[in-house]
């Protein structure tokens, strides 16, 4: 009984939250509820759709002296290329509760998106609880500062069946307001093919998956050739573009006028 009672302000949480199915405020209780079980300081709700920009349908900041509009705003402008989890939503991912280590590239904690971007917006910890629907893939993202323990993680996984089920049943009850966003998605090779550098294909799937986090071991395992080799498509790949390193492609990516 006493533990029980303990968790009487969670079982007070989901009755807020059923409540709210199909109305404004279900978002906010959803995630209210979620942080009775672990910490968090942000979280965000999108739809993502392959080869288009994805559509953000509600945000919570729960730190203070963050410019969300901006954050989001940049997000939307292009760094949404180099999310480990739109990319693994564009490319396949099951129904569940993900954590940022399992969909991210080897040294994703070393590139520059996540040392000049994710982390100051997201933090240093991850989750995102992703749903299938028909034409998109629904995600509600928890992060914050800390990474998220094993204990933790465990937490949401109790509760990860009527988590999902509840976002199914909202989305069904009361559709995102509007079409669905039909605005493109640009492309990192369209992007860096706006230089004349003329980059080969080689390289322009060296730049991406470095952008993205990966070392050159697991570049030349995904592309299927030596370390040297990618070393060679890296110089190059700097060279055409006047670049010195990851940093200045990465600035150069998102900033290319």
């Amino acid at each position: 009984m006493e533990a029980l009672l303990r968790e009487l302000p969670v079982h007070q949480g989901l009755a807020r939250m059923f409540g709210s199915l199909g109305q404004e405020g279900f978002w906010r209780s959803l995630v209210d509820t979620l942080r009775l079980l672990v910490p968090v300081d942000n979280a965000l709700v999108a739809l993502m759709r392959p080869g288009r920009v994805p559509q953000l349908l509600a945000d919570f900041e729960f730190r203070g002296g963050l410019d969300e509009r901006e954050d989001l705003a940049d997000y939307c402008a292009g760094r949404y290329l180099l999310d480990p989890f739109y990319l693994a939503a564009c490319n396949g991912i099951a129904d569940g509760l993900h954590r940022l280590e399992s969909v991210a590239p080897d040294q994703f904690l070393q590139s520059e998106y996540y040392l000049s971007y994710f982390r100051a917006v997201v933090g240093g910890g991850e989750l995102q609880f992703i749903c299938n629907l028909d034409d998109a893939v629904l995600s509600l993202s928890l992060g914050r500062e800390q990474a998220f323990a094993d204990h933790e993680h465990g937490r949401l996984l109790c509760v990860r069946d009527w988590v999902l089920a509840a976002m199914r049943r909202h989305v069904q009850i009361m559709p995102p307001e509007g079409p669905a966003n039909e605005e493109m998605a640009s492309d990192l090779a369209s992007i860096l093919g706006r230089f004349d550098a003329r980059l080969t294909e080689r390289e322009m799937d060296t730049a991406r998956l470095i952008l993205q986090g990966f070392s050159s071991k697991a570049i030349a395992q995904r592309m299927g050739i030596s370390p040297e080799t990618v070393k060679v498509h890296r110089r190059n790949l700097y060279n055409k573009l006047n670049v010195s390193g990851h940093a200045e492609l990465f600035a150069l990516l998102l900033h290319p006028h």
